[in-house]
């Protein structure tokens, strides 16, 4: 896993552009409750690091490939953080759900952001696991131009 200093220019790119959306910081509601007013960078080292739920962003290519994992994400996925980056994002979900994710993406960019979402994803290795509660929403930088799409995911409890 990447050190929090050489992501957190990305985490307060993801920050700023889910509080737009979703009017709250990440991790809020979620995060001990002694980190909900603490500083950007201690909040955002808990997201990395130590989050329960997975944080992703994929890129704007024409196939996009993650430029973001938490190490939730990477746990989950079975990915290391360096493996997850050079990962074309279609690739999160089975070959039958292809379309079904494409189809949601288009949504998202549609009207900028989604909740609720649940569906079945792939690991590295091919075994399958069930999301829930997603939250998905465009990422753009402090210029406005759109960086990509992020998600906050959460793995369904066995």
């Amino acid at each position: 896993m990447k050190a929090i200093h050489e992501v957190l220019p990305l985490l307060k790119l993801l920050d700023a552009s889910y509080q737009r959306y979703f009017g709250k910081a990440l991790g809020v509601g979620f995060c001990p409750p002694h980190l909900e007013q603490a500083s950007d960078p201690t909040r955002l080292a808990w997201v990395h690091g130590e989050a329960p739920f997975m944080l992703l962003a994929q890129d704007t290519q024409a196939e996009p490939v993650y430029f973001y994992s938490n190490a939730s994400a990477s746990k989950q996925f079975g990915y290391s953080a360096d493996e997850f980056l050079r990962t074309p994002a279609r690739l999160s979900a089975p070959p039958d759900g292809q379309k079904y994710r494409t189809a949601l993406i288009r949504s998202v960019e549609e009207r900028g952001s989604m909740t609720g979402y649940s569906g079945i994803r792939v690991t590295q290795g091919g075994k399958l696991f069930r999301i829930r509660d997603t939250e998905l929403w465009l990422v753009h930088d402090a210029q406005g131009t759109h960086q990509g799409l992020g998600a906050l995911v959460w793995p369904e409890p066995f």
